[in-house]
């Protein structure tokens, strides 16, 4: 059994080969293209690594406006339809479910974002201030 799915490790190999061997000797416009191209592929193969918790999400979330055997586009649009139209307002079930989802993507799109949001939900808060010295 593969730790990675393969076409993910696939792309990260190429694009490390890219960035450690290509980028360092290129200066101006080739430079920025090549590292443009690098970050495309960086985000094509946490895609391809996270398409299970992309789907998991978004099957959460749709599946407060699914009908049983409805196509996730057309879900996904009644979806869109009913919160426009301030049906979901309370539902908080729905609301973590798109977080849920919110956070899938920012792993996928800006990772050193989501990581450091991450951090910052995970560490506890300070001490309170109170009136006593």
């Amino acid at each position: 059994m593969r730790d990675k799915p393969f076409g993910a490790a696939l792309l990260d190999v190429a694009r490390q080969t890219l960035l450690q061997d290509i980028e360092p000797g290129l200066e101006g416009g080739r430079r920025y293209a090549v590292l443009m191209v690098a970050n495309a592929m960086g985000i094509v193969g946490r895609e391809i690594e996270q398409q299970s918790q992309v789907e998991r999400a978004w099957r959460e979330a749709l599946s407060r406006v699914a009908e049983d055997g409805a196509d996730l586009d057309v879900s996904a649009a009644r979806l869109v339809r009913a919160i426009r139209d301030g049906e979901h307002d309370a539902d908080a079930a729905l609301h973590g479910a798109l977080r849920a989802t919110a956070k899938v993507a920012a792993g996928i799109w800006k990772p050193s974002l989501a990581e450091a949001r991450g951090a910052a939900e995970a560490t506890p808060p300070g001490p309170t201030q109170s009136g006593s010295t």
